[in-house]
């Protein structure tokens, strides 16, 4: 988090903007890791629906504001 506050300048708007995504970004890579490392983690969220679904419900920090699920 320290590393995107300082490489990221601007106390606009946009700049703000900007740090947001990115750290959202880096809460669903830590989360996606964390889900195959602990079972702790994945027994919280088995599927990419579960963690659709927490964000949905309020934890809003794990998901970037534009994420959609695609289905394969």
């Amino acid at each position: 988090m320290f590393l995107i506050s300082s490489s990221v300048h601007g106390s606009d708007q946009h700049g703000r903007l900007l740090r947001r995504t990115l750290m959202r970004y880096v809460n669903l890579t830590s989360l996606l890791i964390f889900r195959s490392v602990s079972t702790a983690v994945y027994k919280r969220f088995p599927t990419m629906d579960h963690v659709v679904e927490a964000a949905r419900s309020g934890i809003k920090h794990i998901l970037p504001a534009d994420f959609e699920m695609q289905s394969f």
